[in-house]
């Protein structure tokens, strides 16, 4: 209630570990997909594409590392590789 997660607008992020403790997965997602959105309409100058790239590959090691951290609490709950219950 207290601690608000600053909008990764106004966060200069470009190693994984720049991205603010609390931020949403889908959050981070969505601004990694505004980075390719941008780099992809080739609108961006050189200086803000590679801005935009160092932001995008912080933001997509970031998100690898998040899904790998809950992939293996399921796999603790599970007892077992989630994707091994799933091809029952």
């Amino acid at each position: 209630m207290g601690d608000a997660v600053p909008d990764l607008s106004t966060v200069t992020i470009t190693e994984p570990g720049d991205v603010p403790d609390g931020v949403a997965f889908e959050d981070a997602m969505a601004e990694l997909e505004d980075c390719v959105d941008q780099l992809e309409s080739g609108e961006v100058g050189l200086d803000e594409a590679l801005r935009l790239f160092r932001r995008g590959a912080a933001l997509q090691a970031w998100c690898e590392a998040r899904l790998e951290a809950i992939r293996a609490q399921v796999e603790e709950l599970t007892g077992g590789d989630p994707e091994d219950e799933t091809s029952s």
